[in-house]
């Protein structure tokens, strides 16, 4: 594929967040929107742009969405969080409204060497604070393993793929797994599944939000390729002396009761368990997280 077909693709991408941008139904989906810089980098992602949420000032805090997720997963927690700190939300390459191309393969060596390059270009070497949600905690423990001078502490939201060994899903199933998880009922489902109360918190707005990167081009290859490539898994083995808090709900369905109590066992991971929240204390609890997150992050660490 020509440089030129790689700039039309991402080109497109470009264009259709400006334009899905315009129908968010979220006051604070909007509000985060509007703080996207597309980032060009280096020759070996064909020097295209990535979108990256970027506010505030201070020490840089980097979060980390979740699986087939994006960087609006955190619009409930980053007005707040920019008043103290220099904001950095990606998306992950091959989720969101990152470029795509059919011709790439997308694994976690290549999402991990995004983040490091996406840094190198944003020139934080030092005192980065990380925040990974669901499947963005484990890439947060892969990041802390490749590049740990550069990191001063982790917050972990409910992470995911901490335990058992990366499942290839293959050809052709991995794509008719992509296919079935852009229905829009498995979608509602999903969403649904990841608040504590849904009758109560789920409505138009979640919804949305929860799908509104699909019209992405290469969004179905993008995500077979990451379910054949296995994806996360038996990340605690990367675990650092890097200083981390833990923060999962109680009524997380998601990662469900027997891998709660696992992070529970594993005492370097400081585990907070909140009452009343489901898979995204971000979402479900923002006041509370974003608290917990500032805390943490703004105390002096203990030598």
């Amino acid at each position: 594929m020509t440089k030129n077909h790689f700039e039309q693709l991402s080109d497109s991408n470009e264009e259709f967040f400006e334009c899905a941008k315009l129908t968010l139904l979220d006051p604070l989906g909007l509000y985060l929107a509007n703080d996207v810089k597309w980032i060009k980098l280096n020759q070996d992602w064909n020097f295209l742009k990535f979108p990256v949420v970027m506010g505030g000032k201070g020490q840089p805090i980097l979060l980390l969405h979740g699986f087939d997720s994006s960087f609006l997963e955190f619009r409930r927690i980053y007005k707040s969080l920019k008043s103290n700190f220099l904001v950095i939300i990606p998306d992950l390459l091959g989720f969101g409204f990152s470029p795509r191309c059919a011709t790439n393969e997308y694994n976690s060596s290549k999402i991990i060497s995004h983040l490091i390059d996406l840094l190198k270009t944003l020139q934080i070497t030092k005192n980065l604070k990380i925040i990974g949600a669901s499947m963005g905690g484990s890439i947060a423990l892969k990041l802390a393993l490749e590049i740990p001078d550069t990191i001063d502490k982790t917050i972990l939201l409910s992470p995911a793929g901490l335990f058992g060994e990366p499942k290839s899903v293959p050809f052709p199933l991995n794509q008719i797994g992509a296919s079935f998880l852009g229905l829009p009922q498995v979608r509602k489902s999903l969403c649904r599944q990841a608040f504590a109360f849904p009758d109560e918190c789920v409505g138009e707005m979640e919804e949305q939000i929860a799908s509104i990167h699909l019209g992405c081009k290469g969004w179905r290859n993008s995500l077979a390729s990451f379910a054949k490539s296995g994806g996360f898994a038996g990340t605690h083995k990367f675990i650092q002396n890097i200083p981390i808090k833990t923060v999962c709900g109680e009524n997380d369905r998601i990662l469900g009761k027997k891998e709660i109590k696992n992070i529970k066992k594993i005492e370097k991971l400081n585990f907070v368990g909140l009452q009343n929240c489901g898979h995204l204390p971000h979402l479900d609890l923002p006041l509370l997280t974003s608290k917990i997150i500032q805390d943490y992050f703004l105390e002096k660490k203990i030598i």
